[in-house]
């Protein structure tokens, strides 16, 4: 509700002669009263009735906010004025204080009047009786007060109080004694006590971390800093601990300063976490420990180089009970053997449930030999089991590898123990068997890989190509990860999954890691020389190098003898490398970090240390794993793992790269969603150093508009009613590429705010109508997110102090100006508007995840769900050829398109007269000449064992590649 104008006010002395004759003993004394109601301040309403409330006199405050003359008004009866067409209680009341008047009364109460804008101003209205000679009431003097701000500030007050006492989170006042001074229902809520109750108490009363000693320093940390942000546990009334997060804001009004803390409960949250670690870490059928939990304590427990046994144990013909009885039988059946199995080894022993019917124990120090724990647990699984009325039988077959004789690696040691597995199968199942092989020769290619590699480094095989990695906001490539190629000379390209696991067996990881670091940090310093666009280059560690001791010490040295800034450096980490030795990987990354270089943290997702790690972990980046990148696709109602990973890092000051992005769509939902860089083949595969500097010289991008994160451009208001101050500053201001605003007077602002999204307003201070501080205090108002700051040269110190406590007003600057200074001033201030809007962002992320994380459950639940089935039908299918094949009456080979013998069934391995496994073995090393004529002829007869036999073989080409051998007895004919 606006004000009535403000002017200078004059005696209205061409009304005297109106008094009556009946009034006052002379006019003189009439004139000095006029003179005093028109000298009362311009939001004071005045005049002079009649005992027959007839309007007699009326100041010139009264007049000019109905915008009347005294012609229009004088005269008539007061209630019948245009100030009480505004609101007929008003009226009303006025009558009543006319009676009340003449009997000698001074009724005073609120009305509403109306002005010449046809808006309403509240008032405080009295009305005083004047004495006549002979002691009667002669005249009567209504004045009245503007009182609209007051009112507004009560509402609001009100507005604010409620908006308190019904907010969600816990909120409380505490003074510099750390007593509590006000709470809202919230917090009572939360802790369990009254509004009295809580009162009554201090921090050190409710915060688990805070003893009455430690809140004096608590003080001074929140009068430095202004603000505190922290995770800590208060204490209900019944006992229990709450874990909270906590927000303190320092707040100060004339010279009083008190702490506002907000409390959000994050029990629901850390619940949340748990059943997600649960379900990541544990088998949901069996509630045994999952496939990637084995595989980081396996690595954990060889680590400390202590004997350990590893025995692999899967049920025989299991499939059969699934199908004759059903899949709920069957998942009593692996429940009940997972309890025997967990029975029968040591508490310290790991039992753990790696997928279908196959389960694994891993025997730190074996107290017993382990052939005997093996047999012992053949026994268990053997007893009759009663499952819902049916009377089941089931035997398991063994298989055991041990380290360090058989490997010192969780891999090696499973896939030995897989080896005795599948020979326990062979003996008949049911049976124990221990892996006795050389040294890789499970895998005839590994020594010929192991002494490639050796030479590979000697004879410059090696190669680094460099994947692009784009930054979702502008679309620009901000990195490459450099990834190792190996070209052999004979055997051509070999896969990186291939030779990489062999390389850190061997040790040579350590060696070819150093030569990938020198070339990378060389690479990217002949780019920085050449002057290309800034990028950085990430460079992926090996689990070996992150644990030499002088890890950090080395790429210093590399960097200072390259020159490459350090912030164009990276390196990346997996999960999986840091738990064994997390301290020290955790100070080396410390020690990375501190001379400038990013940490990524690579493969998120994969594992179950990224929750109860990731807040200890050195990390500025990470990097969600390609398999959960088709994930952000979700629908908006399901949840979304990815997402919930991108609100969470950034929760915690972290970037996060996406990897494998191969579609537009999945750039846009990732860019959509704030994920904040991406690479995958979508954009470009891994290319050669040349093919990148072309890129980058050509200034290939993503069109921002794609993804639907174009930047807006700052804007400034300047708002002064004199034009060439404008002007002026409009040329300061030219460079600086903001998008500048003027307005010559407060309305004129309003306007451009309600048009434009402002970030930063300049004003001036006195202008017509509103001043500056007036102006932003309404901006405060209507756009509290914007930046508010006074320009002028008149310092009306209390006005202008007043608003900078009350934040109103960030900053006041005065006229003239320095313009360095200035610009600097503009600059600090659009970016804290940025900071501002980030934070926000921020926590509306956070708000959102808390809401996806609850529907979490239900999504892994299904995805596990769907594993297990696949799992199960996989097995199947497998046992199924097997049987089937094994039961064909005559001769059957497999040999892969690598020209290995991939299966002979039981009369084919008779036939070549060998006993044990053919299986992995060159197919011309072990089949008959007479057989390696027929893999590439039509059909023909051959002699073997005394016998003529039709030799046929056929390619295949679906899922399994290579070619079937059968041979048919000669009275067959071939087709």
């Amino acid at each position: 509700m606006s004000k009535s104008p403000t002017v200078p006010l004059t005696l209205c002395r061409d009304h005297a002669s109106t008094l009556p004759a009946g009034g006052p003993a002379s006019p003189d004394p009439a004139s000095a009263l006029h003179e005093v109601l028109d000298r009362l301040g311009p939001s004071i309403f005045a005049g002079l009735l009649d005992t027959d409330g007839v309007l007699r006199y009326a100041n010139q405050a009264a007049l000019q906010a109905i915008g009347s003359t005294p012609e229009q008004v004088i005269g008539r009866r007061f209630d019948d004025t245009p100030w009480w067409q505004a609101c007929d209680l008003s009226r009303r009341r006025l009558q009543h204080a006319l009676a009340s008047a003449l009997r000698g009364g001074a009724p005073r109460f609120d009305v509403r009047v109306a002005t010449s804008s046809g808006a309403t101003l509240s008032m405080d209205f009295s009305l005083l009786p004047l004495y006549g000679a002979d002691g009667r009431v002669a005249w009567l003097i209504p004045s009245a007060r503007d009182v609209t701000e007051r009112e507004q500030a009560q509402q609001q007050l009100l507005l604010t109080r409620h908006a308190v006492e019904q907010a969600n989170d816990a909120l409380l006042q505490v003074g510099p004694d750390g007593a509590f001074r006000d709470a809202n229902a919230a917090a009572c809520r939360l802790l369990g006590l009254e509004r009295e109750q809580l009162l009554r108490l201090r921090v050190p009363d409710i915060d688990t971390q805070v003893d009455p000693a430690q809140w004096p320093q608590r003080w001074r940390d929140l009068c430095e800093g202004r603000s505190l942000r922290f995770e800590t546990s208060v204490r209900h009334r019944e006992g229990h601990e709450i874990p909270v997060d906590v927000s303190v804001s320092l707040v100060t009004s004339d010279g009083t300063s008190f702490a506002h803390v907000c409390i959000d409960d994050l029990r629901e949250r850390c619940a949340a976490e748990r059943r997600i670690r649960q379900l990541l870490q544990f088998d949901e059928l069996t509630g045994l420990p999952n496939r990637q939990l084995l595989f980081e304590r396996l690595a954990a427990t060889l680590q400390t180089r202590t004997e350990t046994a590893v025995l692999v144990l899967e049920l025989d013909r299991f499939k059969r009970i699934n199908d004759g009885l059903g899949p709920h039988i069957g998942d009593a059946v692996l429940r009940e053997a997972a309890q025997r199995i967990a029975a029968t080894v040591r508490n310290a022993d790991l039992v753990a449930r790696r997928g279908g019917d196959e389960f694994v124990i891993v025997m730190p120090s074996p107290a017993v030999p382990v052939l005997h724990t093996a047999k012992a647990l053949l026994e268990h699984i053997a007893r009759p089991m009663s499952i819902e009325g049916h009377e089941i039988h089931i035997t398991g077959s063994i298989g055991i590898a041990t380290a360090p004789a058989d490997g010192d690696h969780s891999d090696t040691l499973l896939r030995r123990a897989n080896a005795a597995l599948h020979q326990a199968k062979l003996l008949g199942r049911n049976q124990a068997s221990v892996y006795s092989g050389a040294p890789h020769d499970d895998d005839p290619e590994r020594l010929a890989l192991e002494t490639a590699l050796r030479h590979a480094l000697r004879d410059e095989q090696f190669d680094l190509h460099y994947q692009p990695q784009i930054e979702l906001t502008h679309g620009r490539i901000v990195g490459v990860e450099a990834l190792l190629r190996w070209q052999h000379p004979t055997l051509g390209r070999i896969a990186p999954d291939r030779f990489i696991p062999i390389a850190e067996e061997t040790g040579l990881i350590v060696a070819i890691g150093d030569w990938v670091l020198r070339r990378a940090v060389e690479q990217a310093a002949a780019w920085q020389r050449a002057g290309l666009p800034p990028l950085r280059m990430a460079v992926n560690l090996s689990a070996r190098q992150l644990l030499q001791p002088d890890l950090a010490r080395r790429i210093e040295a590399l960097l200072a003898a390259s020159g490459l800034d350090p912030h164009l450096f990276g390196v990346e980490v997996t999960e999986n490398m840091l738990i064994a030795n997390f301290d020290q990987a955790v100070l080396h990354l410390q020690a990375l970090r501190a001379l400038g270089v990013e940490v990524s943290l690579d493969d998120f997702g994969t594992g179950y240390s990224s929750l109860s790690y990731l807040r200890r972990l050195p990390v500025d980046v990470v990097k969600i794993d390609r398999s959960l990148v088709p994930d952000v696709t979700a629908p908006a109602e399901d949840v979304s793992i990815t997402r919930a990973i991108i609100t969470m890092a950034h929760s915690l000051r972290m970037k996060v790269l996406a990897e494998g992005v191969e579609s537009e769509g999945q750039a846009a939902l990732l860019a959509a969603n704030q994920c904040d860089q991406m690479q995958g083949y979508w954009f470009s595969a891994a290319l050669p150093a040349a093919a990148v500097e072309t890129m980058l010289r050509d200034g290939r991008q993503v069109d921002p508009a794609l993804l639907g994160r174009r930047s807006r451009q700052r804007t400034l208001l300047l708002v002064d009613d004199e034009e060439n101050i404008v002007a002026a500053l409009r040329r300061l201001l030219r460079a600086e590429g903001w998008l500048v605003l003027s307005a010559s007077s407060a309305e004129q602002a309003l306007q451009l705010m309600a048009r434009h999204q402002v970030d930063v307003i300049l004003s001036d201070q006195r202008m017509p109508g509103m001043t500056g501080v007036e102006l932003l205090r309404r901006a405060r108002q209507l756009y509290p997110n914007t930046i508010r700051l006074v320009l002028s040269g008149y310092t009306e110190l209390q006005s202008i102090t007043d608003a900078i406590n009350e934040g109103a007003i960030y900053k006041f600057l005065a006229k003239p100006w320095d313009d360095e200074q200035l610009r600097a001033h503009l600059r600090e201030a659009f970016a804290l508007k940025e900071m501002a809007d980030q934070n926000r962002r921020l926590d509306q992320e956070v708000q959102t995840a808390n809401r996806e994380l609850a529907g979490l459950n239900g999504r892994l639940q299904s995805l596990l769900s769907a594993q297990r089935e696949q799992n199960k039908r996989e097995v199947g299918s497998r046992e199924a050829a097997q049987e089937l094949l094994d039961a064909v009456p005559v001769p059957v080979f497999g040999i892969d398109d690598e020209g290995l013998l991939v299966f002979a069934n039981a009369h084919a391995q008779a036939l070549c007269g060998r006993v044990g496994d053919l299986l992995g073995t060159p197919a011309a090393e072990q089949l008959p000449q007479a057989l390696r004529q027929a893999l590439e002829g039509e059909p023909m007869l051959v002699t073997l064992a005394q016998r003529r036999w039709w030799a046929m073989s056929r390619g295949l080409n679906g899922n399994a590649r290579g070619r079937l051998l059968v041979l048919l007895p000669e009275a067959g004919a071939p087709t």
